[in-house]
C-alpha cells in the first residue's frame, strides 16, 4: 500500500542523509537529519468522514484509512509517562491537580495548566505529525478540561471554556495540516475503569452513580453541539478503554469480560450514543471493547449508524495480534462497522502488526507522539529527565519546566520506531 512504498522512499533518503553528513551513528546530530527526511505533504481532506460497508468513506465516497498519532500525555497527564514523580502507584492528574490547588491556589492552577498544554503540543508538531505521514489525530481529554469536579462548566459560554479552546485551536491546526481529529473521552466523570488512566484511580463509578451519567452526557452533548458539520473531526470516540479494571481493587472492579461488565459498559455506551445523535445526527460514533470485540453490541439491534468499532493492542506475540486482527475483519464483515485500533505498542512485533493493519485496511492511531520517562520508547519522541514531586517542587521551579523542557526539539525521535510502523 502507498503508506509501505512511502517508508522505503524515507529510509533511502534517511540514509543518503546521514551518509553524506558523515556523523557518527549514535551522534547527537543523527536524530535530527533522520526527523528531517519526513517532508510528506497531506492531501485536502475530502469532507466529513462517514460509515459505508465497513469502510470509511469521505464526502465524494472515496475510501479514506486512517494513519495516525495519539496526543497522549497533553490534556490529560498519565504520571506513568510523564515528568511527575509517582509516590504511590496510582497518582493521577486529578491528584496533581488537588495538589496544586491547595498548595498555589485556583489561579496559579490554571496558570499551570495552561503552560503545560500551550508548550506540549504546539503548531510546529501538528506540521511535524503531517511531516511524518499521518492523517489523523487523536486527542484524549478528559471532563476536567471542561467542568469542575461538580460537573458546571468552567464556563458557560463555549467560546472561552479552555477545554473547547484548546480543541478549536486543534482542529484549527489539524485544518491547516490535512489531519482527521478523533475526539476521545479518555477520563469520563467518576471514571470509566478503576484504572489511573482515567484521570483518578479507583472509582469507575459512572455507571452506578446517575450524576456521573448525566455530567458525561452533558459533555458529549456540549462537544457535538459545538462540533457538529466540522469536516475536520473523524468520530467521537465515546469512552476510552471502559472496564480496564485488571490491576487495581474497588467496589467496581468487575473484570473486563464479565457479564456485569459488558452489561453496565453497552448501557452507558447506548445513553451516551442517544445523547449524541440527539444534537449531532451526522458525526460517526466509536465504541471500544476492552480488550475483544465480543463484548460489543450489534449495532443493528440498537438502531446505532455510522458506527467505527476499536481496539487498543498491546500484545507483543504475533498470535495475539493476529487473533485479534482476524477477529476484527470478521465483526466488519459480520456488522459493517469500520475498525480502528485506537491504540498499539506491539514491541518488536510493531512491524509484524502494522503489516496487519495495513493490509486489511483497518485504521490505526499510535500510541503515543511524545513521552517522558517511559522505559520501553513508547513515544515516537521521548526524554528522561529528573521527576518533580509536586508536593515539594516551587511553583516557579514547575512553570519553567513547562515553558523550557516541553518542545519536542529537545526530545529523540524514534527513527526505528517510526520505520516500523510506516
Amino acid at each position: 500500500m502507498m503508506k509501505k512504498a512511502m517508508a522505503w522512499i524515507l529510509l533511502v533518503c534517511m540514509a543518503v542523509t546521514v551518509s553524506l553528513s558523515g556523523c557518527a551513528a549514535g551522534s547527537e546530530e543523527k536524530p535530527v537529519q533522520e526527523l528531517a527526511a519526513y517532508t510528506h505533504q497531506n492531501a485536502p481532506l475530502g469532507g466529513m468522514l462517514s460509515v459505508k460497508d465497513g469502510a470509511l468513506v469521505d464526502a465524494s465516497g472515496q475510501e479514506v484509512v486512517l494513519y495516525g498519532v495519539n496526543l497522549g500525555n497533553w490534556m490529560i497527564m498519565e504520571t506513568w509517562m510523564s515528568w511527575l514523580e509517582d509516590p504511590t502507584g496510582d497518582w493521577a492528574y486529578y491528584d496533581t491537580l488537588e495538589v496544586w490547588q491547595e498548595r498555589f491556589g485556583e489561579e496559579q492552577t490554571r496558570a499551570l495548566v495552561k503552560a503545560y498544554e500551550d508548550n506540549f503540543i504546539t503548531e510546529a508538531d501538528i506540521a511535524q505529525i503531517e511531516k511524518l505521514g499521518f492523517n489523523c489525530v487523536r486527542v484524549p481529554f478528559w471532563y476536567r478540561n471542561f467542568m469542575n469536579e461538580d460537573g458546571s462548566w468552567l464556563t458557560e459560554d463555549p467560546a472561552n471554556n479552555p477545554g473547547f479552546q484548546r480543541l478549536d485551536w486543534l482542529i484549527e491546526q489539524c485544518r491547516a495540516h490535512n489531519l482527521y481529529v478523533i475526539l476521545d473521552l479518555h477520563g469520563a466523570p467518576g471514571g470509566q475503569s478503576t484504572n489511573h488512566s482515567t484521570g483518578k484511580a479507583g472509582r469507575n463509578t459512572l455507571y452506578t452513580e446517575q450524576m456521573d451519567m448525566d455530567t458525561a452526557v452533558r459533555l458529549w452533548q456540549g462537544i457535538a453541539e459545538r462540533y457538529r458539520g466540522e469536516p475536520v473531526v473523524a468520530a467521537y470516540d465515546l469512552l476510552n478503554e471502559p472496564q480496564n479494571n485488571g490491576d487495581t481493587q474497588g467496589v467496581n472492579n468487575w473484570a473486563a469480560e464479565s457479564d456485569e461488565a459488558v452489561s453496565h459498559t453497552n448501557e452507558a455506551y447506548d445513553t451516551l450514543y442517544q445523547a449524541v445523535r440527539a444534537v449531532d445526527p451526522d458525526h460517526i460514533v466509536s465504541f471500544e471493547g476492552i480488550w475483544s470485540t465480543k463484548v460489543l453490541p450489534d449495532p443493528a439491534e440498537h438502531g446505532y449508524t455510522n458506527m467505527l468499532y476499536q481496539l487498543h493492542l498491546y500484545d507483543t506475540g504475533s498470535f495475539k495480534i493476529r487473533s485479534r486482527v482476524n477477529e476484527m475483519v470478521r465483526m466488519r464483515k459480520k456488522w459493517g462497522v469500520a475498525l480502528l485500533v485506537g491504540e498499539y505498542n506491539n514491541g518488536e512485533k510493531e512491524a509484524f502488526a502494522n503489516n496487519l493493519y495495513d493490509k486489511n485496511a483497518i485504521s490505526t492511531t499510535k500510541w503515543t507522539y511524545k513521552t517522558f520517562n517511559a522505559g520501553r520508547q513508547w513515544g515516537l519522541f521521548n526524554k528522561d529527565v529528573d521527576r518533580m514531586d509536586v508536593k515539594t517542587a516551587s511553583y516557579e521551579e514547575i512553570l519553567a519546566f513547562f515553558e523550557n523542557e516541553l518542545s519536542t526539539d529537545s526530545f529523540t525521535f524514534n527513527a526505528s520506531e517510526m520505520a516500523a510502523i510506516s
